[in-house]
């Protein structure tokens, strides 16, 4: 079935054999390998999460649109060292292959290149890779800086609105689908606590006191391919999110998911703090591309913005608990609550060094500000 489905899109050579993997918690996901004048090269099929996206129209416009902007800068700037994620048209000229299935839904598939010579990490404890990994994802925002932000579709609506996020989650404990409630409920009185926090970035945009950029809004370690010997980085992938917000989302969420001590499904909560040298790390990667493009305001609240995006997390992977598991793939019965109390540990501990952290980011800030200035 999948062979087939593949050879609607325009790929060189012939096709060797396709599999599925299981990274990702979203899409389903096939490498293709394909035998071109003798070589062997590889792709990437999936299938579109209809469920998380509703409209993938609009989610491939938005990738086409940013991947075509992203490798027009590389060429600008003579930049060889570095790869875009490239959309691979369907024979008729379209950005994905639309089917019937044999029930007669309607499914959305894709097809990228397969980067070169990379390697992602879902987890790492590698100065050398979280540095990486910050510059890369400031190296993004810095490119699409002059991005018409107005063509952005929001494909995943109020995504990164943790206003709305608290108020839909309190509405989501008060239904109790899945009978779960009475089970969390230190968890719940946790988030509670902190309702104010997730006004404070919403604010903030909506009064004009920091931009709107384009943002990618999901700034794993795993969505940064690196070179395989280098570990330089060499793109930026999973472009589904990428849409108007705050470059504060990017780089709190890039916090978060680099620089805890564990993964974020670890239920042995002794083991997860924030790794101060690999906050470090990341932030100088992150600052020493972007921070000639700042504003003040943006600088004063990115500690702010690790404990908000990491709160966030905490409160999606609760919700998801409470409503039966129906976002996020599960292993286990209890993955999303162990996933939740995971992040909120990790909220608690930035809270414990958000002066250390604030007193850093304004360093570093300052130092590459100044660097930026002089050698942009």
């Amino acid at each position: 079935m999948k062979e087939e489905l593949i050879k609607n899109f325009a790929i060189p050579g012939n096709l060797v054999k396709i599999q599925p993997i299981t990274a990702g918690n979203i899409h389903k996901t096939y490498v293709a390998t394909y035998l071109e004048e003798g070589k062997e090269r590889q792709y990437l099929m999936q299938q579109i999460n209809q469920y998380v996206f509703k409209n993938p129209y609009e989610v491939m416009d938005n990738i086409e649109g940013i991947t075509k902007h992203l490798q027009k800068e590389l060429e600008k700037n003579g930049d060889k060292a570095h790869q875009v994620l490239q959309v691979i048209q369907t024979k008729d000229g379209h950005n994905m292959y639309v089917c019937q299935n044999e029930a007669g839904d309607t499914e959305f598939y894709r097809v990228y290149n397969f980067i070169q010579h990379g390697t992602s990490y879902d987890t790492t404890q590698s100065p050398e890779v979280v540095h990486s990994v910050g510059k890369a994802f400031g190296n993004f925002q810095k490119l699409l800086k002059e991005y018409p932000i107005g063509t952005l579709a929001e494909t995943i609506k109020d995504f990164h609105h943790t206003k709305n996020r608290y108020t839909n989650w309190e509405q989501n404990v008060e239904k109790d689908r899945a009978n779960r409630v009475k089970t969390v409920k230190p968890e719940i009185d946790f988030i509670r606590a902190r309702k104010e926090v997730c006004s404070l970035l919403v604010d903030k945009l909506k009064n004009k006191e920091i931009p709107y950029r384009v943002t990618h809004n999901d700034t794993k370690v795993n969505n940064v391919m690196l070179d395989e010997q280098t570990k330089d980085f060499l793109a930026v992938i999973d472009l589904d999110t990428v849409m108007p917000g705050s470059g504060l989302y990017d780089y709190g969420d890039g916090i978060r998911s680099a620089t805890s001590n564990a993964a974020e499904d670890e239920a042995d909560l002794s083991k997860v703090y924030l790794r101060m040298d690999l906050f470090e790390c990341y932030t100088d990667g992150y600052l020493s591309e972007l921070a000639p493009y700042l504003v003040a305001e943006e600088v004063r609240l990115m500690g702010e913005a690790i404990r908000l995006l990491t709160l966030e997390l905490g409160m999606r992977f609760l919700e998801d608990y409470i409503n039966g598991d129906l976002y996020f793939k599960c292993d286990y019965a209890t993955h999303n609550l162990d996933r939740a109390r995971n992040q909120l540990k990790l909220v608690e501990d930035i809270e414990s060094k958000m002066e250390d952290i604030q007193g850093y980011i304004q360093k570093s800030y300052e130092k590459y500000r100044e660097w930026g200035v002089t050698k942009k």
